[in-house]
């Protein structure tokens, strides 16, 4: 099933008999199909409306929301810049994209060389009139890569794309909580999801993990995405274990088999499922067996239309995404053929098709290519071990070792926990694999998307 719009998308609730149930939830109120509609009266995105192309960079998770819903098949291009970004990622993605204005609810350096639109006021829900929007254009929707391979691009993708994978109405009743920032490829989907599918709870961006898991448990939080390292985060919060989940989903990372086993156990109400999708690729396949990597099958009869294969060790993905191309530039992210190289290491393994780390992240240790993601999870497997980060030092004699940082259990021996590590390791890796200094840390930071920060070392 597609659609033209999101404003089509809420039309269909209303024609599912869906005009009571929220779409959108806020520890200030909940918001109702007419309250989003009606959020369109306001004086930012009446600006943002009379635009061609928008930008739009929002700390106010609310406010982003709204005016994503507000904009889509009302502008030709719309593009997302996380909050969480610098401003000088934010400048340099502005000018490639271009576009007539930025939608703000930031403090401005006054030098992004593009009119800005400031949303100052504090939407609320039951205030204006639903107002009618009519789809005029197809709009153009643009992320920011990563960036962990360089100078973040912008990707384009159309709102048919992006819900290639969405459950339109599967159990309206379910909550989804959003955990990701929104203008994240990641967030995108999550929002999507609930937007389509049921309710969306939006905590509080301001708010620690503990306050966040409250509201979402107070709020009925019946589905939840992260990435393993905030999966891990989130089981290390009191509390978690009360959340009445039956769809948990992991993505962004290598969901290993530590991380799968114990979501299994500790919602055993919900269904388990890593998603694999990158801004490139797009969302391509999901994994619901509860096993690391994916079925070897599915590089001769992938699911939901799509192809793999393995070159060279590295994984290429092609989905039904139209541009194989960065946004304003030549460079191009797809072959002839349309396969998407996701620099994902591969190996095969009896039945299994198994990740070993991002080819750019490899540690050079004598000549032997070391993925820092295969040390932590077998750091990971470790009973003492809640969180782990792997990354590189370098070496006169070797041109770097493998150095590790860990977060102990609760109640572990933190004095005895590093030569204990060393053994289980040495029982389990090669000998350059192994670390050759582990730290005992008190936490360990994530990055803006919750993935591992070997930045921060």
């Amino acid at each position: 099933m597609t659609f033209s719009s999101l404003d089509a998308f809420l039309d269909t609730r209303l024609d599912a008999g869906l005009a009571d149930l929220p779409v959108l939830i806020t520890p200030a109120g909940e918001w109702s199909v007419a309250d989003i509609r009606a959020a369109r009266t306001a004086d930012a995105l009446q600006s943002a409306l009379g635009c061609n192309a928008v930008a739009v960079r929002l700390a106010d998770p609310l406010k982003l929301a709204l005016a994503i819903i507000a904009l889509d098949g009302r502008v030709k291009r719309l593009l997302l810049l996380s909050s969480d970004m610098s401003d000088a990622e934010a400048r340099d993605l502005l000018s490639q994209f271009g576009g007539d204005a930025l939608l703000t609810d930031m403090p401005s350096e006054g030098d992004h060389n593009k009119p800005e639109i400031v949303w100052r006021e504090t939407p609320n829900p039951g205030k204006g009139t639903d107002v009618p929007a009519t789809s005029r254009v197809t709009t153009e929707w643009i992320f920011a890569t990563s960036g962990t391979t360089g100078t973040p691009k912008l990707v384009a993708h159309s709102l048919a794309s992006l819900t290639r994978t969405t459950k339109i109405f599967s159990g309206a009743s379910r909550r989804w909580g959003q955990m990701y920032n929104i203008a994240r490829f990641a967030g995108i989907q999550v929002f999507l999801q609930g937007l389509t599918g049921g309710s969306l709870l939006l905590p509080a961006p301001d708010a620690g993990l503990p306050e966040q898991l409250a509201f979402l448990e107070a709020k009925g939080c019946t589905a939840l995405s992260a990435t393993p390292t905030l999966w891990r985060k989130i089981l290390m919060t009191p509390g978690h274990e009360v959340l009445p989940l039956t769809q948990v989903t992991l993505g962004g990372e290598i969901a290993d088999g530590a991380i799968l086993s114990t979501l299994v156990r500790t919602y055993p109400a919900a269904r388990v499922v890593h998603i694999y999708a990158s801004t490139e690729a797009g969302t391509a396949f999901s994994v619901r067996d509860g096993r690391p990597g994916f079925p070897v099958s599915y590089l001769h009869d992938a699911p939901g239309g799509i192809r793999l294969k393995v070159v060279d060790g590295r994984l290429f993905v092609r989905t039904r995404n139209a541009r194989a191309t960065y946004l304003n530039r030549q460079e191009a992210f797809a072959d002839a053929d349309g396969f998407v190289d996701t620099g994902d290491r591969v190996e095969i393994d009896g039945d299994r098709c198994l990740f070993l780390g991002r080819e750019n992240g490899a540690i050079n240790v004598g000549g032997n290519k070391v993925y820092p993601e295969e040390v932590e999870h077998v750091l990971l497997a470790h009973p003492a071990v809640d969180l782990a980060r792997v990354s590189a030092r370098k070496s006169p004699i070797t041109g770097q070792l493998v150095v590790a940082e860990v977060v102990p259990s609760p109640g572990a021996d933190a004095g005895t926990l590093p030569a204990s590590l060393k053994t289980w390791c040495a029982d389990r890796l090669p000998h350059w694999k192994r670390p050759a200094m582990i730290r005992v840390v008190a936490q360990l930071a994530a990055s803006a998307g919750g993935k591992v920060d070997r930045t921060q070392t």
